[in-house]
């Protein structure tokens, strides 16, 4: 078990995290990481919710981190550079409302590039999923897709049964088209315990009111299409 501290305050820019002071003067966030499991644990300032990130390569710590602070010099978020991916590991929020604006922002964001990729398929959609999850730690919203050939193929591997056109299951998982999970359980996790689930609910109802805005309009749909929300267990 490393514990790798990060100061709150600093000077305003992004730094690597070996060009951090290492005296570590006033209060830091205290990275606990676990090479055996490759899991790294935290309590998020402010609120104290403990945020746990999964699958952290041990060849990148803690050299990939990188501290980044606001023009007031308090730490904004942190990062660990995975290849071409950059990884959310911590972001600030200084009360509620900020950590509202700063999700349902994220999954805007995320609904208009879903939608520009559906669109540019130029598929007839039968059915269009969001599929949704949260159970306080783990978190999924992603939407998939189904044709007017793949709902027929459904319905008649169930000997003509409608309704099983209508189950998301029953469709490609390389139909699926995914919200970086990670960083929405991130956000998520350094904010209010009790206000979570909430502010999941609303960003998924954010989501799903972007997708049909950008998308319904613009794709070829059969006669009989269906938009459908669905949480799973």
């Amino acid at each position: 078990m490393g514990v790798f501290k990060i100061p709150l305050k600093f000077n305003a820019g992004g730094y690597k995290f070996g060009e951090l002071p290492d005296n570590e003067p006033g209060e830091c966030l205290e990275l606990e990481y676990d090479n055996e499991y490759q899991l790294i644990t935290y309590n998020a300032p402010l609120y104290e919710s403990e945020v746990r990130v999964y699958t952290v390569p041990r060849e990148l710590m803690p050299g990939g981190l990188t501290a980044v602070y606001d023009d007031g010099g308090t730490l904004d978020r942190v990062e660990l550079a995975d290849g071409e991916r950059t990884r959310l590991f911590y972001i600030w929020f200084k009360n509620i409302s900020k950590s509202e604006r700063g999700v349902l922002k994220y999954v805007k964001e995320q609904a208009e590039r879903v939608a520009k990729e559906i669109i540019a398929k130029k598929q007839t959609l039968a059915r269009l999923f969001i599929e949704k999850f949260y159970d306080g730690e783990a978190v999924d919203i992603a939407v998939k897709t189904a044709t007017a050939e793949e709902a027929r193929a459904v319905i008649d591997h169930y000997n003509g049964e409608l309704r099983t056109a209508d189950n998301s299951g029953n469709y490609p998982v390389a139909n699926r088209l995914e919200l970086d999970r990670e960083t929405l359980g991130v956000m998520l996790m350094c904010t209010l315990g009790h206000f979570r689930s909430m502010l999941f609910n609303k960003a998924a109802e954010a989501f799903e009111e972007r997708l049909k805005k950008r998308v319904l309009d613009k794709i070829k749909k059969t006669e009989d299409f269906k938009f459908i929300c669905e949480e799973y267990d």
